[in-house]
């Protein structure tokens, strides 16, 4: 009877297993953020490089940079959620792999520390201060060189008439990141108990009913309303309000939990496709007619109510189906996307140190926008493969940016094949 009981409840606990189209997403996740960031160039975000610096510092903006800004929340409502939620999903299976080889958690935590806070640090101390000198020399704050600049770089917090960035530019995602996986991490290991299964499995059942699976958005749009309504002031992080991530990362654990928000998933494609091409319409619209309104102005109006519940509703659409495809056709083991999925931490930290280089220099052609735009994502990203590749033959560039440190990673590894090939030659003799 004990054994029937426990079989029932956890039919539909998942077991451990190596999902790949994590991977692939991790890696298609982080070329949307490339694309992003290769556009910061143009659009009103002030702390950056910019296309028209003079209008940074005497202002008013033209119209156009706020379209730009608009035609980017498309990418803002994706990138980084979907970066959140695979990490709670990787984060329950990680806690799998754990609890089979009895490891403990405090480990897992030191991991990463390592991964996330030591190239966070690191970056803070050194190539984050050529971000500030790039933005300031742009605007015209300063004139001197980089290394006449670098000891001044600890005078004052950026962002109040100081240069420091205390949360280091792009790398406060690595810190939020450890942040917020740190401090679930023990609560997402008590959940994992048997005793939670069968409870877990009766809520997961009721999110197969279509449309259901649509209620999970509601806090953050709450959120994201009470933000703009009362501290609208205060920038978001990457497109969204903090406490939003949060959501995020525990629905990204409650997809990997139960095996039926699989089956909620492909139950809702079809909805999601149609809500996101309503919801995508109407912040196209909206943007058109309203845009002084919902980016210039940032009035709280019904617009506004009205414009954040359509960007909630394409951002879980669009959620929906990534997960979904992923699923379904990503889900297979490749060498291509091991390789590839190495490189996501090194070159999210890499990528915009380049991307600012190779847009300061751009910027001062005076061509067309989207011309300017296609330099700096080509040649950047020439630039930022290489160097992927010799950061991971260096042990010591792959400790700083993220990458496991491993002897058959290192240069090493060159030497000694060599060698063995030497006596398989003369074996062969």
């Amino acid at each position: 009877m004990t054994d029937a009981v426990e079989e029932s409840t956890n039919r539909t606990f998942t077991q451990l297993e190596r999902r790949y189209d994590l991977d692939w997403l991790r890696v298609i996740t982080i070329f949307i953020v490339f694309i992003y960031h290769c556009a910061k160039f143009f659009d009103n975000d002030p702390f950056s490089v910019k296309n028209n610096p003079a209008d940074f510092v005497s202002g008013p903006l033209p119209l156009s940079t706020y379209k730009i800004t608009a035609n980017l929340n498309y990418l803002t409502a994706i990138g980084l959620p979907l970066f959140f939620i695979i990490a709670g999903m990787s984060t329950f299976y990680a806690l799998g792999f754990m609890e089979k080889r009895e490891i403990k958690t405090n480990k897992y935590i030191l991991v990463r520390f390592i991964r996330l806070i030591i190239p966070f640090i690191i970056g803070l101390l050194t190539y984050v201060s050529l971000l500030v000198f790039l933005e300031y020399t742009n605007k015209g704050f300063i004139s001197s060189t980089f290394f006449e600049f670098y000891p001044n770089y600890y005078q004052g917090i950026y962002g109040f008439d100081g240069n420091f960035s205390v949360f280091g530019h792009h790398l406060w995602f690595l810190f939020i990141l450890f942040f917020l996986t740190v401090s679930t991490v023990h609560l997402f290991a008590y959940l994992r108990k048997e005793k939670f299964r069968s409870g877990f499995s009766k809520f997961a059942s009721f999110f197969t009913k279509l449309g259901t699976i649509y209620l999970l958005i509601i806090p953050i749009y709450i959120l994201e309303t009470l933000h703009s309504r009362f501290y609208s002031d205060f920038p978001r992080l990457g497109g969204w309000d903090f406490l939003s991530y949060i959501f995020f990362l525990f629905y990204g654990f409650l997809f990997a939990y139960d095996k039926q928000f699989r089956t909620a998933l492909k139950k809702n494609f079809i909805i999601a496709v149609v809500l996101g091409l309503l919801s995508l319409g109407t912040q196209i619209t909206l943007n058109k007619f309203f845009l002084e309104e919902i980016w210039v102005n940032e009035v709280f109006s019904n617009i506004r109510f009205l414009f954040i519940l359509a960007r909630a509703i394409f951002s879980w659409s669009c959620l929906i189906i990534i997960l979904d495809l992923g699923d379904r056709f990503l889900n297979k083991k490749s060498k291509i996307v091991k390789t590839l999925n190495e490189f996501v931490l090194p070159f999210y930290i890499i990528h915009f140190v380049i991307v600012s280089v190779v847009g300061f220099y751009i910027v001062r052609l005076d061509f067309l926008a989207i011309s300017e735009y296609l330099l700096i994502f080509l040649i950047s990203l020439a630039i930022i493969v290489p160097l992927l590749f010799i950061i991971r033959e260096l042990n010591v560039l792959s400790f700083i940016f993220g990458m496991k440190v491993s002897k058959k990673k290192s240069i090493g590894r060159f030497f000694k094949k060599k060698k063995t090939n030497d006596v398989e030659n003369v074996s062969e003799k």
